[in-house]
């Protein structure tokens, strides 16, 4: 039985105004917190992070390896529910719990409770009710009863009718493939992440501008934001932030490489049948990098988080020199082996970004920041170079491409690659679409 919104409410303002959490104001704000947001936004799970900031009062660069606030409040305020229940709560209606591991409560109606449960007096009463004489309940009522039990029989029979031409029309187990062709060929890539039983965290780049769309904006550096020392992101507070000087920041805003890359990986994660979920790149936290498989589009530029991860990377982005001397923003090799390049650079064909006819993409495969836990970083010298990246591990024939150049199974065995690893590929651009990628070089990492 689902309980309903007012319940949850009713229940949590008898918890917050207990003898259990009498003077624990920390301990209220927490749990009002979670129960609010579970009934108002039950799509969203709260975050380490979050509860930090929000309830906590952290700061943007809290980071939970040196502050364990929210653990430890979370083991008081479970150990004070169970107190509650045991004592002045013991007959109330509802029950919430906040179930380790999680900062999502958990609801349920209290069968032992006082209180009366919406459906439980009505299934309870049930039985009760066709064992009375026929004199205490009126005709039509043992009427509906029969008319329901026929009705039951009818649909279960018709469901085990479909079972069974679902049987007969579906090929064997031992006669078909387990998975379309595309996806078996896409798993030596994605098996680690797409096997797991977790979503995929997929963090899309939005880039900071100073202005406004209705007065001008103008993008502020790439790897010169404010925040660069600071391995947790920036998180926007509002469009009147300042920027260093001066002018309103704007957060608002992504490349469209970027979003054609989330629609790339919709797409693929679809095809798996598996779920995932989209944020955008300004408010993961290293919460997220702990917990969750994340693929992130776009380069350290714009993804601020990207810049102190513990692994090392032998291809990193950064201001570079090109041919003339002038500073742009490109991809160096750090280890260039024979015949590799030192650094990879967009070319442009006139004035306007739209007139990119070249651009390099950087492909990571690396580990999260607990053993268990994958991160994957898609990104382009430009938003074009981040769609390429995208389209070169989802698309079919690409990720043959990608599987033949790395495959590191002896011949005979299924195709394996490297734990993590590092992909260079060459996109070529037209009219601002990535019209042919093409594999330039990998390093095997650590």
């Amino acid at each position: 039985m689902e309980i309903t919104r007012e319940d949850k409410l009713e229940q949590l303002e008898r918890i917050l105004q207990s003898k259990a959490l009498h003077g624990s104001e920390n301990l209220k704000a927490f749990l009002r917190y979670v129960v609010v947001n579970a009934v108002d936004h039950c799509e969203i799970f709260l975050k380490e992070y979050t509860i930090a900031t929000e309830v906590f009062g952290r700061d943007r660069y809290y980071d939970s390896r040196n502050d364990s606030v929210v653990r430890v409040q979370a083991g008081r305020l479970r150990s004070k529910l169970l107190e509650y229940y045991a004592t002045e709560g013991n007959s109330d209606k509802v029950l919430i719990d906040l179930p380790k591991g999680h900062y999502t409560p958990a609801f349920k109606y209290n069968l032992k409770g006082n209180g009366s449960i919406p459906g439980a007096a009505a299934s309870g009463s049930l039985v009760a009710s066709t064992a009375r004489r026929e004199t205490d309940a009126p005709r039509w009522g043992i009427a509906a009863l029969v008319g329901l039990a026929l009705l039951s029989t009818a649909l279960s029979l018709l469901v085990l009718f479909y079972r069974s031409e679902a049987r007969r029309n579906y090929p064997p187990a031992n006669t078909r493939s387990p998975e379309p062709p595309d996806v078996l060929a896409a798993s030596p890539v994605w098996g680690d992440l797409l096997h797991s039983n977790e979503p995929v965290l997929v963090a899309f780049s939005n880039t900071l501008f100073r202005g406004t769309a209705e007065m001008g904006m103008k993008l502020l550096k790439p790897l010169d934001s404010p925040e660069r020392n600071y391995g947790s992101p920036p998180l926007p507070e509002g469009a009147n932030d300042k920027a260093q000087g001066g002018g309103v920041v704007t957060e608002h805003y992504t490349g469209v490489g970027e979003v054609m890359g989330v629609y790339a990986l919709g797409d693929l994660f679809c095809r798996f049948g598996h779920p995932f979920h989209v944020k955008r790149s300004l408010l993961l936290n290293w919460d997220d990098l702990k917990t969750e498989n994340i693929v992130v589009l776009g380069s350290p530029a714009e993804n601020f988080l990207l810049r102190d991860l513990p692994q090392k990377q032998d291809f990193v982005f950064g201001v570079v020199k090109d041919e003339r001397q002038n500073a742009t923003f490109g991809l160096t090799n750090t280890v260039p082996r024979a015949g590799e390049q030192k650094t990879y650079l967009a070319r442009q064909e006139g004035p306007s970004r739209s007139q990119i006819s070249e651009d390099y993409a950087l492909i990571s495969f690396l580990r999260g920041l607990e053993p268990q836990r994958r991160l994957v970083i898609l990104a382009g010298v430009t938003t074009f170079g981040t769609q390429a990246a995208a389209e070169y591990v989802t698309k079919p024939e690409y990720v043959k491409d990608l599987v033949d150049h790395l495959n590191i199974a002896l011949p005979g065995e299924a195709p394996r690659l490297p734990s993590y690893y590092e992909v260079v590929v060459k996109v070529k651009v037209n009219g601002g679409v990535p019209l042919q990628i093409s594999y330039v070089t990998h390093h095997v990492l650590e």
